[in-house]
């Protein structure tokens, strides 16, 4: 039986259709390419502006309710459109609790990011000068955006996290190294901590193995790694020059062993007490007024008890994060007989064995003694 042939308007038909059905799904493509291209842009697009703050994320927290407190915060202004992103990308489940550093108007995909502290975070350095004290240090970190200055803070004073870090004191002062770090931005403040904590460990052992002997023989008279940082803090602090830490070092350790040196065993050393009313600002009048220049009524108050004319012995704590040269320094002194040091010249210092010997010194230079 012989099939019936296609009209030629039947054929036309059936092509105009295919070419509609063709032009239908290119115009489908270039839309959904110019969506993916459109949602790609914006999800990268960033206006930064306004100071890093401080976000907390609590545990379980919901899209739409994280998006709204972003927005009450100023980061995102789309608190809807942000929810959305974050359902699209299925970042909710990474979310991390707690402080997070945030800047408005980062990107969809930087926030993310940040909130969920990937590894597509970029990253900063972190170089701390020697003689910082923690919130120097955690100030720093801020204006890095490698963690928050409060929960650095509050970190360095966790006592858990402490006794794991095997720090004998009520703060990680004096344990955080001064060197350069490269760190991801928004990272989590305790790890920051560790980090630095693990580097003075791991100085000091270096330190500790190349004056092994002098170390045991300070060991038998109650010293350890606490004992010889926080003196080594302090010749940060005093020091006017790398090549004068051992003799301020050696001044500070005839002060604390020689049993004719009055008062007995004081250090007289005025960081610690400026120190001190860093930590008690609120609770001493002699430290209401403080802004880094220590004052005689301060010298005068036992009330803090960092004050090295009115507590004999080594203050509570370090003062500052001491350098591998202090440390070096108080490890392997040079023997001297100088018992006192005043500012000279060239931000050095003029060193004496007498206190007649120190006044003819400060006479001289118009300085202030120690």
């Amino acid at each position: 039986m012989k099939r019936r042939a296609r009209s030629p308007r039947r054929r036309a038909g059936q092509r105009k259709g295919g070419r509609r059905l063709l032009a239908l799904g290119g115009l489908l493509l270039l839309a959904t390419s110019a969506l993916g291209a459109g949602f790609w842009a914006w999800s990268r697009g960033r206006t930064l502006s306004g100071e890093a703050i401080e976000f907390r994320v609590g545990p379980d927290v919901g899209v739409d309710e994280l998006s709204a407190e972003l927005a009450r915060a100023g980061v995102i202004r789309q608190s809807k459109l942000f929810a959305w992103y974050l359902r699209l990308t299925r970042s909710s489940a990474l979310l991390q609790p707690g402080v997070h550093l945030l800047r408005p108007g980062l990107s969809p995909a930087a926030l993310v990011a940040r909130l969920t502290r990937s590894r597509a975070r970029p990253r900063a350095k972190l170089t701390i000068p020697e003689g910082f004290n923690q919130f120097q240090i955690a100030e720093r970190l801020r204006q890095c955006e490698i963690a928050p200055a409060t929960a650095f803070l509050d970190a360095g004073k966790d006592p858990a996290l402490l006794a794991q870090l095997g720090i004998p004191a009520a703060s990680a002062e004096g344990y955080l190294f001064p060197a350069t770090y490269d760190l991801p931005v928004d990272s989590d403040a305790e790890l920051v901590l560790r980090t630095l904590v693990k580097e003075m460990s791991r100085r000091y052992r270096q330190l500790a193995e190349r004056h092994a002997a002098r170390l045991r023989e300070r060991e038998t008279s109650g010293w350890g790694m606490h004992q010889f940082i926080v003196l080594a803090s302090i010749v940060e602090k005093e020091a006017g020059s790398r090549e004068e830490d051992g003799n301020i070092a050696s001044v500070f350790y005839n002060r604390l062993n020689d049993e004719t040196f009055r008062p007995r065993q004081m250090l007289q050393s005025d960081p610690t007490a400026g120190y001190g009313c860093l930590l008690l600002r609120d609770r001493l009048e002699s430290c209401a007024r403080y802004s880094g220049l220590v004052t005689p009524a301060m010298l005068r108050d036992p009330g803090n008890d960092y004050n090295t004319y009115k507590h004999p012995g080594l203050p509570p704590g370090p003062i500052a994060n001491p350098s591998e040269s202090a440390l070096e320094a108080v490890m392997d002194p040079p023997q001297t007989p100088y018992f006192f040091f005043v500012a000279g010249p060239g931000k050095r210092h003029v060193f004496s064995r007498t206190f007649v010997e120190h006044e003819r010194a400060i006479s001289s230079n118009g300085s202030t003694p120690l």
